[in-house]
């Protein structure tokens, strides 16, 4: 579930073709997960921090080829 909603947060921050919407998302999920740290009892979750951030730039290269595909078969 993690893995899916970095995926589309990925895309969408893509979609808006902003390279500074792209890096605000990104660093809005590091702060997240650094808030969640601090403020939990437990360990830091730098494993799903790992999984969110690799997700998110799955999203994005999902996208990059989406388009160049769709390119190629002109349908944009």
């Amino acid at each position: 579930m993690l893995f899916l909603t970095a995926v589309l947060l990925g895309t969408s921050a893509g979609l808006l073709r902003s390279a500074f919407s792209i890096a605000l998302v990104a660093v809005l999920i590091v702060i997240a997960f650094v808030a969640a740290g601090a403020l939990s009892g437990g360990l830091w979750p730098f494993g799903k921090l790992g999984i969110a951030l690799i997700g998110y730039n799955v999203g994005l290269i999902n996208l990059i080829a989406g388009l160049f595909v769709a390119q190629r078969l002109r349908l944009i």
